[in-house]
């Protein structure tokens, strides 16, 4: 039987490029692309597909959004995400997510193939200069992994009782943390505390 993938970008090239590559690998079968999060979700929940190749940032949710509720309606999927954004937040983000891969847009063809050919097999892939990114940005930031959570929140526009309900403690707690986002970046309002994590590489925009 053939390893079934769904891809998922809103840049229609790189789903071509995608599709073309896995399709010229043996045992590949890709059975249904999409070009954004919402439609994703729809082809995954349809086809329980064996991988998915999902791009990290996508009209109507995002690789991380589509990925959390893969886990629920097809759980055996094995999921890649691609980025064109070498934040070490954002894989930070996802690795502790538990997705399967992390590409760069900018690898090969080559070696996104290999990858999911070794991320079909049962394996994860998160390539070593990905991994030391991630190391070295939480040694530069400073930030816990609840703190970054708030941050993303943040970020999304929500407010504290949304944050709080989101993550499951209580909106004190949220303000605390933002309190304390605010103290080790060294601003003093919400609009300079993403201006910085912005320049910093934190969010994604």
């Amino acid at each position: 039987m053939p390893t079934t993938v769904v891809i998922a970008d809103d840049h229609a090239f790189t789903v071509a490029g995608i599709s073309s590559a896995l399709t010229q690998m043996a045992g590949f079968d890709v059975v249904g692309t999409a070009s954004n999060g919402i439609d994703a979700i729809m082809l995954i929940k349809k086809h329980r597909p064996d991988c998915a190749v999902l791009d990290l940032t996508m009209p109507g949710a995002n690789g991380l959004e589509v990925f959390i509720e893969a886990r629920r309606w097809s759980p055996q999927t094995r999921v890649a995400i691609v980025t064109g954004n070498p934040s070490p937040t954002i894989f930070a983000q996802l690795a502790e997510a538990g997705v399967d891969g992390i590409f760069l847009k900018n690898a090969s063809p080559e070696d996104i193939c290999a990858g999911m050919r070794d991320i079909a097999s049962g394996r994860r892939v998160i390539a070593s200069e990905i991994e030391r990114a991630i190391k070295a940005g939480r040694d530069a930031a400073g930030l816990t992994t609840r703190e970054i959570e708030v941050l993303h929140s943040i970020a999304r526009g929500l407010s504290n009782p949304q944050i709080a309900e989101a993550l499951g403690v209580s909106p004190k707690t949220v303000d605390s943390h933002r309190t304390t986002l605010m103290r080790k970046m060294g601003v003093h309002s919400t609009a300079t505390l993403l201006v910085r994590a912005l320049r910093d590489g934190l969010i994604d925009i």
